[in-house]
Parts: structure tokens; sequence; C-alpha cells
């Protein structure tokens, strides 16, 4: 009995050492083909969230481990994403293509149809989709036909990958759910665009689906892209209301309005995403700053420093400078030698079509007020290599006023300071060179005639 046991016991130890432990990390490895960038990212969405840098070899290759754990991720860098999914302890190898980043991407190894699935969904999509612009100006009835037979035909495409979780397959068919719902809040406003109608409006009930939709779904808010999309909307009619009933600034209105949603980390992100923005678009920025620190989480450190560089750029400060600009009409000009008028300076590039949108107004106006005692600037932030278009563009539009080229377009000192991310910009000057508005009114704006007559210019 005694040699039975025995033998047991030394059987079992054996097939403890020899049984393979499992891994506590994801080994991914593969091949990025025609691809000129040398680094990319693997960010993890959601809970244990994790944003690696994967380094490229010469050929494309690349190898990492990833240790946080089971999850969606997507590997990108600023002009190309792929989503994937990847379970703890694999072991996956990605060859993609970078001139077809978005369908020509393949994963194996065990467990990695989940991934698969969402490599090629997009391309089944659009193909489902068809012509954008004909997609949105389909009737509101067909629009919606059309949105859930495409939801209905990707449901069923799922179904073909039949080794996937329980938990994958149920969160992909209510993220499926979710962008039919996303092209719905967004039906307004392509149809609008496509049809070249901004009188159109849909009509009462067309949202009526979304009445009983739970906007307090956290993990989902953590995940889902189109779920938060649907939240912010949900909230705007909020936010729209409360602008009109007490005409408050609109950057303020929101975080009021976050304030009060009941879940407390949607509330927070909420928050957060919105004064990182919102304190650069306000116009009451310290009012903003003192309403966001009473409701902020801890983690305010970024809206801060964004105060602290927005508030050397508040109304009646000095405005900062720029210094020898290339002047179109020759020579060069600083701010310096503008000083004694008001000076309206439009913040532009030759490539941004809003900015050319606003050149006719610009035009009109400047001729208005040419023998006012105010100076009227464009400043191109066009690159180096686009020199010349831009003074070939200034004297095929017959582009008056003073017409500079910034010395380091959007890194140009002048621009930094002013921390300009979008144009077209417009800010006001007064006479002695202080900031009157650093988000003036564009010339198409009629509030822009309001404030000259208010300074009596």
């Amino acid at each position: 009995m005694k040699k039975i046991l025995l033998v047991l016991l030394v059987s079992t130890l054996l097939s403890s050492c020899n049984s393979t432990p499992k891994k506590d990390y994801i080994l991914f490895s593969g091949k990025i083909l025609n691809t000129k960038s040398r680094e990319f990212r693997l960010t993890k969405i959601g809970e244990g969230s994790e944003n690696k840098k994967i380094t490229l070899e010469e050929d494309g290759t690349f190898l990492d481990t990833i240790t946080s754990g089971t999850g969606f991720y997507f590997l990108h860098n600023p002009r190309q994403r792929v989503d994937l999914y990847l379970p703890n302890g694999g072991d996956f190898n990605l060859t993609i293509d970078a001139e077809n980043f978005r369908s020509s991407g393949k994963l194996t190894g065990k467990d990695s149809e989940a991934s698969n699935f969402m490599l090629t969904k997009n391309e089944r999509y659009y193909s489902l989709i068809g012509n954008t612009t004909e997609y949105f100006l389909l009737s509101e009835t067909d629009f919606k036909i059309k949105s859930k037979k495409v939801e209905e035909s990707l449901s069923k495409y799922l179904d073909s990958f039949p080794n996937t979780t329980k938990d994958f397959l149920e969160f992909r068919r209510k993220e499926l759910k979710y962008n039919r719902l996303y092209k719905l809040i967004n039906y307004e406003n392509s149809h609008r665009v496509y049809s070249k109608n901004n009188n159109f409006n849909v009509s009462p009930g067309f949202y009526d689906e979304l009445e009983e939709f739970d906007f307090l779904n956290e993990e989902d808010y953590k995940m889902s892209y189109p779920y938060k999309k649907l939240v912010k909307w949900y909230y705007q009619k909020e936010i729209d209301a409360l602008i009109a009933q007490e005409n408050i600034d609109k950057s303020l209105a929101k975080l009021k309005v976050y304030n009060k949603v009941p879940n407390e980390f949607i509330k927070n992100n909420l928050i957060s995403t919105a004064a990182f923005f919102g304190i650069s678009e306000t116009k009451e920025i310290e009012e903003y700053y003192e309403y966001y620190l009473s409701i902020a989480n801890s983690k305010t450190e970024k809206v801060t420093k964004k105060y602290n560089n927005l508030i050397k750029i508040a109304k009646g400060k000095p405005s900062p400078e720029f210094t020898d600009y290339i002047n179109h009409a020759g020579g060069k000009t600083s701010l310096s030698d503008l000083e004694g008028k008001y000076v309206y300076i439009d913040v532009w590039a030759t490539w941004c079509a809003p900015c050319l949108a606003e050149v006719p107004f610009l035009k009109e106006i400047e001729e208005d007020y040419k023998n006012k005692k105010i100076h009227f600037v464009s400043l191109s932030i066009d690159t180096e290599k686009h020199f010349e278009k831009w003074k070939k563009m200034v004297t095929n539009k017959k582009m008056g006023g003073i017409q500079l080229i910034a010395d380091k377009n959007w890194s140009s000192e002048f621009v930094s300071e002013y921390q300009i991310n979008g144009i077209p910009r417009f800010i006001l000057l007064d006479p002695k060179g202080n900031i009157v508005d650093a988000h003036a009114p564009r010339p198409s704006d009629s509030k822009l005639i309001d404030l000259f007559n208010e300074l009596n210019i």
C-alpha cells in the first residue's frame, strides 16, 4: 500500500513539474508592410488601459509583450488604426499592409477569431452602406430601414465567428446597435450638408427609439465610442436649454449640466474632457476655471496648465509679439510696427476651406473700414513648401489688408502662445497692442461689426 502511495506521489510531482505554467501576458508580434512609420502604439480600451509604443524593425517586423490583460485594443499611428481583441496568455501574430490598413489585417494564433471579425468588419460595413452621400440623402424611413439591415447583416456575419467568448459576442452585438444609433443622431446634420438644405429638420418622433435608452451604462461608456457619443448627444439637449434659459457661456453650460449626471464615472469623464477643450473656448476664463475646480475630481493638472497659459492672453493683457514676418507686398513686418491702430488678425492657411470661406466677408469689411483706425492682418501658417502657393493665392484672390506668413507655421511662437489649435482664428488688439479679444468674431458674424461699433472704430 505504501509503495502504491509513493508511486502516486511521484507521479503527481512529475506531472506538476512537466505542466506548463499559464502565461500572465500576451505575446504580440507581426509585420507591417509598406510603411514609412517606424513607430505605432497599441492602446487598450477601458479598465487596465495601456498605451504601449510598438517599434518596428527596418523590415517592418515587431515583437512585444503586453501585460494589461484580456481586452479590446487598437493599433494605431496618427493616420491609421485597426481594432483587436487579445485574450491574456495568447501568442498572436499580425500581418497588415499600411497601404490598405483598414482591411488587409490578418491575425493568427489561438483565440484570434474575435480579432479577425474586427479586422474584417469595417470593409463589410462600408460595402453595405455604399456611397455615404447617397446613404444620408435617403428619406428618414429609408435611412432607418437601411441602417437596420446593415446592423442585421453584420450580426449574421458575427455569427460566422463562433469560436469567440460569450462576453465578446454580447458586447459586439451591442456595439453594432450603438453604431446604428450613432448614425441616427448624425442623420439630421449630415442630410443638411449633403442636400444643401440648412433648414432641414427631422420629423417629430424620429428619435423615439432613444426615449427608453440607458444613457448611464458605465461599462459601455468606457468601452464603446458610439455609446459615448450617444451620451454626449443626450446631454447636449440640456446644455442648449440651459444656454437659452440663462444666456450663459456655452462652455460653462456644459460643465453645469455634466455636474448633474448621476453616474460618478461618466460625470467626471465628461467634465474633464469638456474642461480640457472648453477652457480654451470660453470668454469667461476665470469664472469658468473657478467653477471647474469646484466640481472636478483630483486630476486637474492638465486643465490648470492650460488655464495658466490662457490667462496670459486674457482681455487687457499685452499681446504676444511676432517679429519680421515676410510681407506679401515686400519687406518684413513686426506687430510693433502696427501700434497706434486696432489690429484685427486672421490666422489662416491656403489649404483651409473654412478660412477661404471667410475671405469675401473679410474683403468687404476691409473696404468699409479702409479709412478707419484699424489694420487688417492676414497671417498665413502655411509651411515653407507652400510659400509660392501662398503668394499666388493672395494675388489671384486679390486679398487685401496686410498679408504676412508666419516664420514656423503651426510652431511659430506667436501661434503657440495664443494656443491656436484650429483655424480660422481671429484676434483683435487695441492701439497699444493689448488684447481686446483673443477669440474675436469671424468676418461673417455680425457680432464683429457690433464689437467695432462698441469700440468706436
